[in-house]
């Protein structure tokens, strides 16, 4: 993590406002990254995603809510900014309890991916995929099972009449490959 950002760390992040970091999650490009740079490959670390509650906003009145950014839209207070946050601290304590009490909603990546389904066998078959997904599985093997349930072949050239979403929760990776946890099957 750039800058020295740590858990617990009052910054400012891609919005205005005075916020606290709750979480730092480590990304890697894999197999599902849009992507990749020449001088990068898969396994190789992204940059990291931070996970901020908002406290205050930019006239230092509360303003509870959250944010994720890249890390690169992080930075720490400014003397100034650390001496007003200070002075409404110790003139409402209160709000440290709000803030710690307020509950950030599950962060979710989505992959999208266009098919082409015309029938009933093929549209059961992709329902087998969603059900294989959702006991967490990596892009790699997300492809390898729409192999072997000849799902690929629905792939159309340009835009089709289902859209398949692959759904991520919280930035979680095992092995350095994202983990999708859910899949949903729309109609476009």
């Amino acid at each position: 993590m750039k800058k020295d950002i740590e858990i617990g760390n009052w910054v400012n992040s891609y919005s205005k406002g005075i916020y606290r970091v709750e979480k730092i999650f480590d990304r890697f490009y894999d197999e599902s990254s849009a992507l990749i740079p020449e001088n990068r490959k898969i396994g190789d670390n992204q940059k990291s995603i931070v996970l901020t509650k908002r406290f205050l906003n930019s006239k230092f009145n509360k303003s509870l809510s959250y944010e994720s950014c890249d890390e690169s839209f992080i930075s720490h207070l400014t003397k100034k900014q650390l001496t007003e946050l200070n002075k409404v601290i110790s003139e409402k304590p209160q709000l440290i309890s709000e803030l710690n009490e307020y509950e950030i909603p599950t962060l979710k990546t989505i992959y999208n991916s266009d098919l082409q389904i015309d029938n009933e066998t093929d549209l059961q078959q992709v329902n087998k995929l969603i059900e294989f997904i959702k006991n967490g599985k990596s892009f790699l093997e997300i492809k390898a099972e729409m192999e072997r349930l000849d799902i690929l072949r629905l792939k159309p050239k340009h835009f089709g009449n289902y859209k398949l979403q692959l759904l991520n929760f919280n930035e979680e990776y095992i092995n350095k490959r994202k983990i999708w946890r859910d899949a949903e099957l729309n109609k476009n």
